[in-house]
């Protein structure tokens, strides 16, 4: 879980500074929840636990960000505003988290069918 988080936060650091922000750009923010659920679906085995992982990767990056956005709101602007924005970004989560998830149960998906079947190799003589 740790690595997608940090591939999530990662890439979400260098979209925003190589991106400007447009109405056609919107749809890259989506990468870094894909990619870092997908991680961190890899990361386990199985479909389940891949969108368990994928979900909460996409969620922690995004709450770091949230609390770095809210810090740096309530120092500039006030108490009001910041409250607006938690709001608005807690709805934002709840979104987010779903591209993580599918990813997620993507990559625990992939992994589980690369990983060989255990045989029993015992021969009774």
């Amino acid at each position: 879980m740790l690595t997608g988080f940090a591939v999530a936060l990662g890439l979400s650091i260098v979209l925003s500074f190589v991106t400007p922000l447009t109405g056609s750009s919107l749809l890259l923010l989506a990468v870094p929840s894909l990619i870092g659920g997908f991680v961190a679906g890899y990361m386990v085995s199985g479909a389940t636990d891949g969108a368990i992982h994928g979900g909460l990767a996409t969620i922690i990056g995004a709450v770091v960000v949230l609390a770095l956005v809210l810090l740096v709101q309530a120092l500039a602007e006030g108490l009001i505003q910041m409250a607006v924005t938690l709001v608005a970004t807690v709805a934002t989560l709840i979104v987010q988290a779903v591209p993580g998830a599918a990813a997620g149960a993507a990559g625990g998906w992939t992994k589980a069918r690369r990983e060989p079947e255990a045989t029993a190799t015992t021969t009774t003589r």
